[in-house]
């Protein structure tokens, strides 16, 4: 049986988690090391619908690719918060893995679904910091069509509620850079190597500086860009463990309605 060190390394293997941003808290986040890890389930993120399954139906891990746990806690107190939630997961006795940025830039991982669903080509990282241990969490491939293209096929791929698009359609888009999540410190490199990015969370004061620079925008969400990442998580998982793992993937974060 193996246990839950096991799986942290097995993954490590993987997703290298010393590539992670240095704030992000990849890894055993919660439980024992020498604990069993017979059930495992992966989730986008920890919500309260998440910690709902795990209570109904009981499993020794829980893989996410958010963090539950981002700041310090010098509390840990019932009611709804992370903490409170992280309270609830030890007493389901769940132990919960992080795997995000480093699976971001690994082989396989969040960006290059995110290339791939776009079905871009000729795809090449982009958005490290080797000097201050950043991952180049983004992706830049060929296109080759217009803007009004790149619209369809993102609307396609994600769904058009939602989405955001800014810049001329007719325009001419031969690359497009992809970084899933929040893209918007990616802006200025991107804008050196393609003529749009597709990403999330993009603010007004965003837009602006990538249309000055000559890139345009196409947003369709967060959550939305890291979709087909998690889909690729889940099958790594599976890869590892077996066919066994437990999906709770479709309760992903629902912020906005």
């Amino acid at each position: 049986m193996p246990s839950v060190a096991d799986l942290v390394a097995a993954l490590a293997e993987r997703t290298r988690p010393e590539s992670a941003a240095p704030w992000d808290p990849v890894g055993l986040q919660l439980g024992e090391p020498a604990g069993r890890a017979d059930t495992v389930a992966v989730c986008h993120e920890v919500t309260e619908e998440v910690i709902g399954a795990v209570e109904a139906a009981p499993v020794d891990l829980v893989i996410t690719y958010h963090p539950l746990l981002f700041d310090p806690v010098n509390r840990i107190v019932g009611g709804r918060s992370p903490a409170a939630r992280a309270l609830r997961l030890m007493r389901a006795g769940a132990s919960l893995i992080v795997i995000h940025t480093d699976f971001d830039g690994a082989p396989g991982g969040t960006a290059d679904a995110l290339a791939s669903a776009l079905r871009l080509h000729d795809v090449a990282p982009f958005g490290g910091d080797e000097a201050e241990g950043l991952p180049a969490i983004g992706r830049v491939g060929s296109f080759e069509l217009t803007l009004a293209d790149l619209e369809t096929r993102v609307a396609g791929a994600f769904g058009s509620t939602g989405l955001r698009v800014s810049g001329e359609r007719s325009s001419t888009i031969d690359r497009v850079a992809v970084v899933p999540g929040s893209g918007s410190g990616h802006i200025a490199q991107a804008a050196l190597l393609a003529e749009a990015i597709v990403t999330g969370d993009v603010s007004h004061h965003g837009v602006v500086r990538a249309l000055d620079l000559g890139l345009a925008v196409l947003d369709p969400g967060h959550i939305a860009t890291e979709r087909p990442g998690i889909s690729a998580l889940v099958t790594m998982v599976a890869d590892v463990v077996g066919d066994s793992v437990i999906d709770l993937t479709e309760l992903d974060p629902q912020t906005w309605s």
